[in-house]
């Protein structure tokens, strides 16, 4: 005991003497390039991630500048394929969709993978490892199916990209400037308004388990919500309805979750 108490001692005494104060800077300095490294790393990952969305948002709008020709139309359970899509169907036949919130950075592919939801959180258009992972439909959403609540999970990402922007909605005046939501499937463009918004880390009161037509369900998410909402938008929810749930992780507490819940626009 009396021993360690030395060696203590005199590695106090070494320190005020600062023997140690090289190999801690060198410490120091070999932590601070890694992490410097890392986050490069992450900047640059997500950089060529944003990029790579960047050439499909050309794709589709010179495909849509260019619709018209139906000679090589693509026909899908005699429905034909949107002009805007079908190169980039043609190219990932995961896509089911686009997702696109005017004013806001949200303007991204839609994938399913029903066998494997998330699929496509980890990876990009072309399948391959990416941070940014791209928005995916839940698996037991049906995109064709009526009456229905068809949930889009995408990340919050911490360069703004993805589902970051869901996270503004907390705001009442964010709502104000952003109510509809612009789902295209790959058949037509379908519009929602914004009807509910929760910030909780209690799944219980989100609707994740409200995918297909159930009238139970339905009503228990809707009441669910209205009761949890960050606000009161006036917009009615009531089951025969058309739903699109969007959720993204919400980081200030644990397994916090942003969740924005809307209803189609219907034809009058």
């Amino acid at each position: 005991m009396m021993l360690d108490q030395q060696k203590l001692r005199k590695l106090i005494k070494d320190w005020n003497r600062g023997k140690y104060k090289r190999t801690v800077k060198r410490i120091c300095i070999g932590v601070a390039a890694v992490c410097t490294v890392l986050l490069g790393s992450y900047y640059m990952q997500g950089k060529k991630a944003e990029e790579d969305i960047s050439r499909l948002r050309d794709m589709k709008i010179s495909a849509m500048n260019m619709a018209g020709d139906d000679s090589e139309a693509i026909i899908m359970s005699d429905r034909k394929v949107l002009g805007g899509y079908k190169d980039l169907f043609l190219q990932n036949p995961d896509l089911v969709g686009w997702l696109t919130i005017d004013g806001t950075k949200i303007d991204y592919p839609v994938m399913w993978t029903p066998e494997n939801p998330e699929y496509y959180s980890q990876r990009g258009f072309d399948k391959e490892e990416s941070r940014n992972g791209l928005l995916f439909l839940d698996g037991a959403s049906n995109i064709n199916e009526s009456g229905g609540n068809l949930i889009i999970y995408g990340h919050n990402m911490k360069n703004g990209s993805m589902f970051a922007d869901l996270l503004k909605y907390q705001k009442e005046s964010y709502w104000e400037k952003h109510r509809t939501i612009q789902l295209d499937t790959l058949y037509e463009t379908r519009i929602y308004e914004v009807a509910a918004v929760v910030r909780t880390n209690d799944f219980e009161q989100l609707p994740y388990e409200f995918t297909r037509p159930s009238e139970t369900e339905a009503y228990k998410a809707i009441e669910r919500m209205k009761a949890n909402a960050l606000y009161e938008t006036e917009v009615d929810m009531e089951y025969g309805d058309d739903f699109l749930t969007l959720s993204t992780c919400d980081y200030s507490e644990e397994n916090g979750r942003m969740v924005v819940m809307a209803r189609r626009v219907q034809e009058r």
